[in-house]
This record gives structure tokens, sequence and C-alpha cells, in this order.
């Protein structure tokens, strides 16, 4: 091991920290403290033009990632040890791996929507770059069984390369304080509400969310839909009575915010965990969520899933939820008890069996 004291030392991919943290930025930021927390010796880098300044902490080059990526795709060149130093193992947390040279590689794919019609914009070249990382890495990490089984599938991977690192919650969301009266109606919120976070793009199926709300709010007035997350791509939503769109909610607020929901919901087409619902049921708010590959091994029977293509279904839950109260509270107990399963150390006791694999090999 080249780390000091023998700890293991990693060559890890921190730019997904330079960025507002949503799925993959938190994925980054909270595994790094459990991993350190268990005496891995993290040598973060990033590649990225723009954005904040890294700090001491993360070693970066400045150069568009598009550029970079070509760079290591077709000419091998640089090397991550350029950046970042030596290393036992190199973890690139998102989607793509950098040129190795001598050092075994890891990579988290967290999903295959890159795939799919309504992909991120860019996303189109990880349709070659994702299936070349994966060749080259020592282990593939990803966040579900469902993923597991979709990307050995598509990409023809041995199961045995493929290593399921769960998500977590952080300690933050459990017995979180409800924001209070004055604070949410100063975003704009009205009591009681339903909140749905999420970036604003096509497969959070917002859109559908939004129809199934006009005609489950009939008869329930007084209830205000809250969308938090930052923009997107793809049609912007049109206004609709009763809701409210608070755009991005920073960690400070978010805990609060989700505890004082009435209701969550995640009407969301695909996704490779979905850690939004385990967040809120944490919270102890129950939670409504899309019948996506993954939620059932996420959320087990702790929320009420729902069939995110038929908004009649959709509003027919919402009604449920709003009209039983012992409902709401059945669902809150369970939550937090499911969502306490799901710890950031024991995602990053997987994450160091895949490292330990990928060394002995």
């Amino acid at each position: 091991m080249t780390g000091g004291d023998g700890a293991l030392r990693v060559a890890y991919d921190a730019g997904p920290l330079l960025n507002i943290r949503t799925g993959v930025g938190r994925y980054a930021g909270e595994l790094a403290d459990a991993l350190r927390a268990l005496g891995v010796d993290l040598a973060c880098y990033a590649v990225a033009a723009g954005g904040p300044p890294a700090g001491e902490a993360i070693r970066r080059w400045r150069v568009p990632a598009r550029m970079m990526q070509a760079a290591w795709r077709y000419a091998d060149r640089p090397r991550v040890t350029t950046l970042a130093g030596q290393a036992d193992v190199a973890h690139a947390t998102n989607f793509v791996l950098p040129a190795l040279g001598d050092v075994p590689g890891v990579v988290t794919i967290h999903d295959l929507s890159f795939r799919r019609n309504d992909t991120f914009p860019g996303g189109r070249r990880l349709l070659d770059l994702v299936p070349w990382s994966i060749r080259r890495a020592a282990a593939t990490l990803v966040p579900t069984e469902a993923i597991k089984e979709e990307l050995c599938g598509v990409y023809d991977v041995a199961p045995e390369r493929v290593h399921v690192t769960y998500e977590g919650v952080a300690p933050v969301f459990f017995g979180a304080t409800p924001l209070a009266a004055a604070a949410l109606a100063a975003m704009g919120v009205r009591e009681p509400f339903v909140v749905a976070v999420g970036t604003i793009e096509p497969r959070k199926n917002l859109p559908r969310l939004l129809a199934a709300w006009r005609e489950a709010r009939r008869g329930f007035e007084e209830w205000t839909l809250v969308i938090a997350g930052p923009r997107g791509w793809g049609p912007a939503l049109p206004e609709t009575p009763g809701v409210a769109l608070v755009g991005w909610i920073g960690d400070e607020t978010l805990p609060g915010l989700l505890a004082a929901a009435e209701l969550f919901c995640y009407p969301s087409l695909y996704e490779g965990f979905g850690l939004p619902p385990l967040e809120a049921m944490a919270a102890g708010t129950a939670a409504l969520v899309g019948a996506y590959s993954a939620a059932r091994e996420v959320v087990g029977e702790a929320a009420l899933l729902m069939d995110p293509f038929d908004t009649d279904a959709m509003g027919a839950c919402l009604r449920q939820a709003f009209e039983d109260d012992r409902l709401r509270a059945d669902l809150a107990r369970r939550g937090r008890a499911r969502a306490a399963q799901f710890t950031w150390m024991r995602a990053a006791k997987s994450t160091v069996a895949a490292y330990e694999v990928a060394v002995s090999k």
C-alpha cells in the first residue's frame, strides 16, 4: 500500500463536488467522508474548466471534461497519477475512468439513463465512454441489483465483476426539525403540503405529476405541492394552481423542509437508486414513489408505489394520502425504519471491499 501507515491510497474523482449537490455530488461527498472514517487515504482530483475553486484538498485540471475524456480515450494520457500522485487504486465516481497506467481502476455506474431518449445534454458521449470504462475496470460499482442486472445484460459483463454498493442516508435527515411556518411562508409554501425533490428534467416525470395534481386537489384546495430542485433541461413546467416552485434547496434547509411536509412524492420514470425518498422517509415523511425498476429494492414496503405513466393512478394515490391520516402515519413509521438500514458507512465498507478486489488482481 502507498498511503501513510499502510492505509489504502485512492485516487478519488471529486469532480462532482464542484457542482450543486444533487445525486452524484451527494454520493461522492458522503462516500468520501465515510471512506476517510475507515482510514482510507483519498487523493482527490477533478477535471473541470469552470466552477468554483476546488481548494487545496482537490487537485484539479482546469480543462473541459469532454476534452480530457477524449485524451484518455484515444491517447491514454495524461495518467491519473500525474495529477493525484501514486495510488493503490483509482476510483472514478462519475461513469468515466481516467487513463490509468499501472493503477487498477474502479468505476461507479449510477444508472444507464444516458441510453434513454430523455438523457441529459451531452450524455450521449457516455454511450462510448461507459463501455470503454467498464472494459478497463478491475471492478464496477452500481447502486442496486436492478442496475447490476441491466448493466450485465446490456454490456455482457460477468456478474462477479460488478459490485452492488447501496447508497446511504446522512444522519442529518433523521429526527430533522420541521421548518417553522414563518420560514415556509418566506419560501412561498403554505401548509399542508406535498414536496417533490429533484432536478427538473424529463425523467423526473413532473408534467404527469402536475396533471395528476390538478385532479387530485379538487376538494383539497388547501394543499400545496412544493417542487424543490434546480432547473435541468427539457420543457419548462406549466404554471399550475397550488404549486410552488422553490428551486434548489441547500442541505442546511432540505431536512427541515422534508420534515415539515405531510407527504413526499417522487414520480420518477427511471432511477439507479433514488436517494430523495429515503431522505424524506428518514425525516419522518410518508412517501409516494414511482414504480421504477429499483424502487422496491430501495423502499421496500415502506412507501406507496404508483404507476408513473398513469396520471389517474397517481392522482388516486395522492387523494388516498390526503384523506387517510393513519396511512400517512403508518408510512412515516415504516419509512424511518427502512431508511435506517441504508448508511454511508455500509456503502464505504462495500466500496473498500471492491477496492481490495481490484488491488488483488
